[in-house]
């Protein structure tokens, strides 16, 4: 499948055919006899049968392939939502009776293999062994954050509610790791176990999966790892003579973009692939959560896949 990503920032002032679009902005364009021209709402395919969409930098304009409107097998978007950490939380109960080591453990359980990770918190002392449960919970929160070598797909930050319940969260792609690298990958899904207690009569419970993690949809630090990956499309990156020089990247890792896919085959055929060879083009838009680009975007494309077959896209 070939894929491509277009990315715009909010740019709506010059959705327009130039030479060189308003830096940020989407447009779509349409074949003229004239060449590529701007395509407007309530064109249909007996306007122009192919388009394609334009990415608007400070430099040259970005292009996706041109797409002949006969060969779309998918139209369809989904809104932008911000990605959510997997947690899970660790409950002291009653104060303790006796001074003692709680061991807590965490299973990694979204990567290639199992990880594994655990910590010691000593609750009480032998002058104070009666820890109220919300001290018991404090200790176990200072404890892990005053950890060394905590692995980089933990959050090395806690919560703490001052009441004994302690939350601990995976790492979200785009987080800052406490070894200083930055987690590329999607939220880690892990679980909690106490190992082992040796406090008298403080007791302490786990929930797992007190929030679900959630890769969420259109985070812009994954639309900038799309980036990275689809430069040698949309940029020529794969002309060696001029590596290694990166070309800027477009998305902002802080933004949440909403996404739309246009998927169209090569030749027209009904199959996905000839000869077992791919036979698909992927064309993916990202455009800030919101902002009025979108609806600007979504006016030109909607009536000319209306005359497809394809349901609106409102985002």
């Amino acid at each position: 499948m070939a894929r491509h990503l277009l990315i715009g920032n909010g740019g709506v002032a010059s959705l327009v055919n130039a030479a060189s679009e308003t830096d940020t902005a989407i447009n779509v364009q349409k074949l003229s006899a004239d060449g590529p021209v701007n395509m407007v709402a309530g064109d249909t395919v007996a306007d122009s049968d192919s388009f394609r969409i334009v990415q608007g930098t400070a430099g040259n304009n970005i292009y996706s392939p041109w797409i002949k409107g006969r060969n779309v097998v998918n139209w369809s978007g989904l809104s932008g939502a911000a990605a959510a950490a997997h947690q899970c939380t660790v409950t002291a109960a009653t104060t303790s009776d006796a001074k003692g080591e709680v061991v807590i453990k965490f299973i990694r359980k979204d990567g290639p293999a199992p990880d594994f990770f655990s910590f010691t918190a000593s609750i009480g002392t032998d002058a104070d062994p009666t820890i109220a449960a919300g001290a018991g919970g404090t200790a176990i929160h200072d404890a892990f954050e005053a950890l060394d070598g905590i692995p980089d797909w933990l959050n090395p930050l806690a919560g703490d509610n001052s009441s004994g319940l302690v939350t601990f969260s995976g790492a979200l792609r785009g987080a800052a790791a406490q070894s200083g690298n930055t987690w590329e990958s999607g939220p880690v899904i892990f679980d909690v176990v106490v190992e082992s207690s040796t406090v008298g009569a403080q007791t302490y419970t786990v929930a797992n999966a007190s929030q679900a993690g959630d890769p969420g949809s259109g985070d812009g630090n994954l639309v900038r790892e799309m980036e990275k990956v689809g430069q040698g499309v949309g940029f020529g990156y794969y002309n060696r003579r001029n590596l290694p020089i990166q070309p800027e990247l477009k998305a902002v890792a802080a933004t949440s973009y909403d996404m739309y896919s246009i998927v169209a085959t090569k030749d027209g055929s009904t199959s996905h692939s000839i000869n077992g060879v791919d036979n698909l083009i992927e064309i993916n838009i990202a455009s800030p959560a919101g902002n009025a680009a979108g609806p600007l975007f979504e006016s030109k494309l909607n009536s000319y896949m209306a005359d497809l077959g394809f349901a609106p896209v409102s985002l």
